[in-house]
């Protein structure tokens, strides 16, 4: 939970109630650490080891016999949410093109989007009880492409380039926030509000990097929750 704090996604999941909220936090715990096995400084194959590591362990899981902090804390909220294990194993997926490298062009970045961030969105609206797979999706890769915005010259250092040389990255970005935004309409605002808070503060951090600046000011931050409360009102 504590590096939660630090993240939009910690404004979102702290509006929630418990069972929700612990959910909300067990999965940002256990994507982090996924994530956390491509992204550091290991040689690659330590790397692909420790990603063979997690698939056992999410098998592990689903066997109701968990061995890592962030399984064990997830365990109670497979059942009680019916988490889909294929979007786990899709994440693991994700981490797994981190590794591989090279160029992108735009259907492998949509796959990339989909396995990393799509992954989440569909946990996510399991825990909070939407069914809107679509928009999941849709919005999972909204955010991943203004990620991708924000930390390009650091993924360029690391080798990664996910950008296809056709693309506007910043404007198919807002293209998405778009769709995503059409597709909500008609599902709970309510149920999808800490979604809701959370696209705000995407909004606001697409337009802080179009300024040239990485993160979001306080007022704007606190501007975007505002923003995301009303909507799900």
């Amino acid at each position: 939970m504590t590096k939660a704090r630090g993240s939009s996604f910690y404004w979102g999941m702290r509006l929630l109630p418990e069972p929700e909220r612990g959910a909300m936090f067990a999965l940002y715990d256990l994507a982090r650490a996924i994530d956390d096995a491509a992204d550091n400084d290991a040689p690659t194959d330590a790397k692909r080891q420790a990603i063979a590591g997690w698939r056992a362990e999410i098998d592990a899981l689903y066997r109701g016999k968990p061995t890592r902090a962030e399984t064990v804390a997830i365990l109670p909220y497979v059942t009680r949410f019916d988490l889909p294990r294929a979007e786990f194993e899709a994440l693991i997926d994700g981490q797994e093109m981190d590794l591989d490298g090279g160029t992108y062009d735009e259907a492998r970045l949509v796959l990339y989007c989909r396995r990393v961030a799509g992954t989440i969105g569909m946990l996510t609206l399991a825990i909070l009880g939407v069914r809107a797979d679509e928009y999941a999706t849709t919005l999972g890769e909204a955010f991943q492409r203004i990620n991708i915005l924000r930390d390009i010259d650091e993924d360029r250092a690391r080798g990664r380039n996910y950008v296809p040389a056709d693309t506007d990255l910043a404007a198919s970005a807002q293209a998405k926030l778009a769709a995503a935004e059409r597709l909500r309409e008609g599902l709970d605002a309510r149920a999808l509000r800490p979604a809701l808070v959370m696209t705000e503060l995407y909004r606001a951090l697409l337009a802080a990097l179009l300024r040239g600046e990485r993160r979001i000011g306080g007022f704007a931050k606190l501007r975007a929750v505002a923003i995301g409360l009303w909507k799900s009102r």
